[in-house]
């Protein structure tokens, strides 16, 4: 090996609870189904991923075939698992995706409701232990374990106690990627024995945190090889106290390990030029077209017909993290400005309410799309004038990223991966504390250009439209990334043999 370019392909593996289009809740789907097609297609690279067979699975749609039936694995409280192993491919590549199936762990038709059983309390760290019994059974071994989240974060905790004297494992360097360190799931710690490990192997980490149990996504942080988030700014929030979830202190320790990647975008789905979706298609050369796509929605929504009125919309799931509370303290406020509005998402019953509500008062300025509809999210990224995203925190976020393309132009609260990607009077308005005014402030800013300054307005549409965040850039990031991640691991052994 000569300066890290390796003679034989590198080989990665993926563990993940979902991947688009296949099965897909937010983001992370998206990462999983794009990064590894992109790296494939750029590098010297073998990618296979490991997933859950959820029940929901349209096995048509990806056509999917059973390679194993019955496999016993070995469970770590003794005696057997039984899975079956299905095969797919993801759309359009080569990519390998194994498919475990144990319809009594994964047992629901939500990707994050299954409930727990007497073979184990939580599905994803079942996945975690048959991923790495699995992968020694078909003789393959990879030179990095790529987790995503906290749900994959005990194979880097395997990867350093149950399997560290396993010669398949030794030298497999394993990558977290953090979509969002609020989720983090946990155990109790008299609960160990179930995952293969001892209560003395929390110890260290628990101590540290004064942590009374077993934190998963700690776990990960302490004992992967590298670490990563998705986008700069987020991966610098997280070491403070305000953004860091309880577990800055962790990753300040970790800071030669830790690093931001910002998410990218396959732009081949989302094309204004060739979208499906987009009622009328249009480009640089031909945006005056956007405003048929506007008057569009505004028909099929039942809002007032005008191409003059600024249509703003919001596509995201409705929760606290995303600023809904904001964007409701706003909403008597656009219809006052003159504005126009439109939602999509879903969230909790009493969330979703609010916004019935406000449709049912200004039935031709607001219009609420309750539910998610990714084709009709097309639809109203072309149709509308700009897309609100007063997030709390923002890992990345990829809206605001589709927006631009569509010539939307993103009004975003300065955090994360929305500070990251979008220009202040440029290629949209950014405000940065969260509250009301300051929101409202960027939103006027935003609606006074679109009245008074025409040119100016095309002028941002068409620096958003020109921007490139696909996935060219941050692949090879992320070959950097294991690379350093095979380094460190080597290291870690070396520190070990020196003992």
């Amino acid at each position: 090996m000569k300066k890290d370019n390796y003679k034989e392909k590198l080989r990665v593996l993926h563990i993940t609870s979902e991947l688009t289009p296949i099965a897909k809740a937010g983001g992370l789907g998206d990462v999983v189904g794009q990064l590894p097609k992109e790296m494939a297609r750029q590098f010297h690279i073998e990618i296979r991923i490991i997933m859950p067979k959820y029940k929901f699975l349209d096995l048509e749609k990806y056509p999917a075939e059973k390679i194993i039936t019955d496999l016993k694995i070995a469970s770590p409280t003794g005696g057997w698992w039984k899975i079956s192993v299905w095969k797919t491919l993801i759309p359009e590549t080569i990519i390998p995706v194994y498919l475990i199936e144990n319809n009594e762990v994964f047992n629901a038709d939500d990707i994050y409701k299954h409930k727990p059983t007497k073979i184990s309390s939580h599905p994803f760290f079942f996945l975690s232990t048959v991923a790495l019994e699995f992968i020694k059974i078909i003789d393959w071994q990879p030179n990095i374990i790529h987790c995503h989240d906290g749900m994959m974060g005990l194979v880097p905790k395997l990867l350093k106690t149950v399997y560290k004297d396993d010669l398949f494992y030794q030298k497999i360097a394993s990558v977290l990627t953090i979509h969002n360190l609020q989720f983090q799931p946990w155990f109790q710690f008299s609960e160990a024995k179930s995952v293969g490990l001892k209560q003395s192997d929390f110890k260290p980490t628990s101590k540290f945190l004064k942590l009374k149990v077993a934190n998963v996504m700690a776990e990960a942080i302490a004992n992967a090889d590298m670490i990563n988030t998705v986008s700069l700014t987020y991966a610098k929030e997280v070491l403070t106290k305000k953004y860091g979830a309880s577990l800055d202190k962790l990753l300040r320790t970790k800071k030669k390990q830790f690093t931001g990647i910002l998410n990218g975008v396959d732009y081949s789905h989302f094309d204004p030029r060739t979208n499906p979706d987009v009622p009328v298609k249009y480009w640089l050369d031909s945006l005056d077209k956007k405003t048929e796509n506007k008057l569009y929605l505004q028909k099929k929504l039942g809002l007032i017909q005008s191409a003059s009125i600024p249509l703003i919309c919001v596509i995201s799931r409705l929760t606290d993290q995303k600023g809904v509370g904001l964007i409701e303290e706003v909403l008597k406020n656009l219809v006052n400005m003159g504005a126009q509005f439109v939602i999509l998402g879903s969230g909790g019953k009493s969330v979703e309410k609010i916004f019935v509500k406000a449709e049912k008062d200004y039935p031709k300025e607001i219009a609420a799309e309750i539910g998610f509809d990714a084709d009709f999210a097309q639809t109203i990224y072309a149709g509308a004038d700009m897309i609100l995203m007063p997030s709390q925190f923002e890992p990345c976020g990829l809206s605001q990223i589709i927006a631009m393309r569509f010539g939307t132009i993103p009004i975003v609260r300065k955090t994360g991966g929305l500070a990251d990607t979008v220009r202040d009077g440029y290629t949209g308005f950014v405000f940065k504390h969260y509250d009301k005014n300051a929101f409202l402030w960027a939103i006027s800013r935003a609606v006074d250009v679109y009245y008074k300054q025409k040119d100016y307005w095309k002028k941002m549409q068409i620096m958003g439209m020109k921007k490139d965040f696909s996935w060219k850039n941050s692949a090879k990031k992320y070959i950097w990334l294991y690379k350093k991640a095979i380094r460190n691991k080597k290291k870690y052994l070396e520190g070990l043999n020196d003992k």
